[in-house]
């Protein structure tokens, strides 16, 4: 068997962790603040400022991704920052609108609680038992949901009547994809009372 060549050897290393797509994360989450300040202003050209940056970091999380995979810009710290910077850009947004008193706080609250629990969750399985639980479609769904909610609260002159609905709704979703999260997460521990999960053997 030949040895690989350089170009190979080269092609497998992983790319410096400041690269394009990675920027791109980091500048998720560094537009939050940037959206409170809009909001803070009360002034219609800075809400609809504060709308298009929204919208454009949401979108971000889908160009860094491809980004990445086409480029060969795969980084573990990308990996691991990526869905922070979700996370943060939800909560963040939200927060920023509970704080010019647009929506409620326990709104927040119950999106942080779950995100919180789940993140655990998921640390858990992977210190404990080694299982990755890869996302779902309901936390998939969850996501699309926030994000159609906090665009619709800072577009200017929504109809509060849909803000609501569409706030209920996410709130909702993400209370059932943290539910769908745990019962799947029971599902794949092993069971402590199975001879084969303790690594006992079982041959007569």
């Amino acid at each position: 068997m030949t040895a690989p060549t350089p170009e190979l050897a080269v092609a497998r290393e992983e790319p410096h962790w400041f690269n394009f797509p990675n920027g791109l994360t980091f500048l998720r989450a560094l537009l939050v603040p940037v959206i409170l300040w809009l909001l803070a202003r009360e002034d219609p050209a800075s809400r609809w400022w504060a709308f298009g940056i929204f919208i454009f970091a949401a979108l971000t999380d889908s160009i860094d991704g491809w980004v990445a995979r086409r480029w060969n810009g795969v980084t573990k710290w990308g990996q691991l920052a990526d869905p922070i910077a979700d996370k943060l850009l939800i909560i963040g947004s939200l927060a920023s609108l509970a704080a010019v008193e647009e929506l409620p706080w326990w709104a927040v609250g119950v999106i942080v609680v779950r995100e919180v629990a789940v993140t655990l969750l998921r640390v858990l399985l992977v210190q404990r038992h080694s299982i990755v639980m890869a996302a779902s479609w309901w936390g998939k769904g969850k996501t699309i949901l926030q994000v159609v909610a906090v665009s619709a609260f800072l577009l200017p002159d929504f109809p509060t009547l849909g803000e609501q609905i569409l706030l209920g709704a996410a709130i909702a979703l993400t209370v059932l994809s943290g539910m769908e999260y745990g019962f799947r997460a029971g599902g794949l521990v092993p069971d402590a009372s199975d001879p084969l999960a303790r690594g006992e053997d079982t041959e007569a």
